[in-house]
């Protein structure tokens, strides 16, 4: 039984050595801008929308090839995310326009499971999804009734959110590709909620 448990361990070994070779893995960095809006009525004017933010995000990953088509990128990436929470209603006043508005700075660590595959001898299309876990470093908001803009506190429980990623992107070569990338967060409370946030960047693969 002892013996087993060495070959087995000796094969796993093997297997962590050679998969980046022989898959060709790589590693890549990625940037670019996006838009989100807090996606619930306000209970404040149920028959109004909410308006859209900016945000921007900087992040790298290391995408595991199986095959020529099926790949696995863990990612590491840092966000800052205006949820939108203005109503555009000139019938309400300044602070019912923000009760809700919030801008965060977030890390998160999305895991994407992807399909590529080629278009022509030098374009390669791209999709993929998958889960991500966010934590909210910090952030501010209007406070209601207030003109002025505050520090969100709050625990872990507040700061955190998981969520589901998508993604589309185009290759062009080996190195470059445009991609477009929506997500939104599955808990109902805390900092970053009922967020969609959209997003569009390049990625740089090594």
């Amino acid at each position: 039984m002892l013996i087993m448990k060495k070959i087995i361990f000796l094969i796993l070994i093997f297997i962590s050595i050679k998969l980046p070779i022989l898959a060709e893995n790589r590693w890549n960095i990625y940037a670019g801008g996006s838009i989100s809006h807090l996606c619930e009525k306000p209970w404040i004017s149920s028959d109004k929308s909410y308006g859209w933010g900016g945000g921007a995000f900087l992040g790298g990953g290391y995408e595991i090839n199986f095959n020529s088509h099926w790949n696995l990128t863990p990612q590491f990436e840092f966000s800052y995310i205006n949820n939108g929470a203005t109503l555009s209603s000139s019938e309400l006043d300044f602070y019912s326009n923000h009760s809700q508005w919030k801008n965060t700075w977030n890390v998160s660590i999305p895991i994407l499971m992807g399909f590529r595959f080629p278009i022509n001898d030098k374009l390669k299309f791209r999709i993929a999804a998958g889960p991500y876990i966010m934590e909210s470093i910090c952030g501010k908001y209007y406070g209601f009734g207030s003109s002025e803009k505050d520090k969100l506190s709050g625990n872990i429980g507040l700061r955190t959110n998981v969520g589901l990623m998508g993604e589309i992107s185009l290759e062009t070569g080996k190195h470059l590709a445009i991609m477009f990338r929506p997500q939104y967060p599955f808990l109902k409370e805390g900092w970053i909620r009922k967020t969609l946030t959209l997003a569009i960047g390049l990625h740089y693969y090594f």
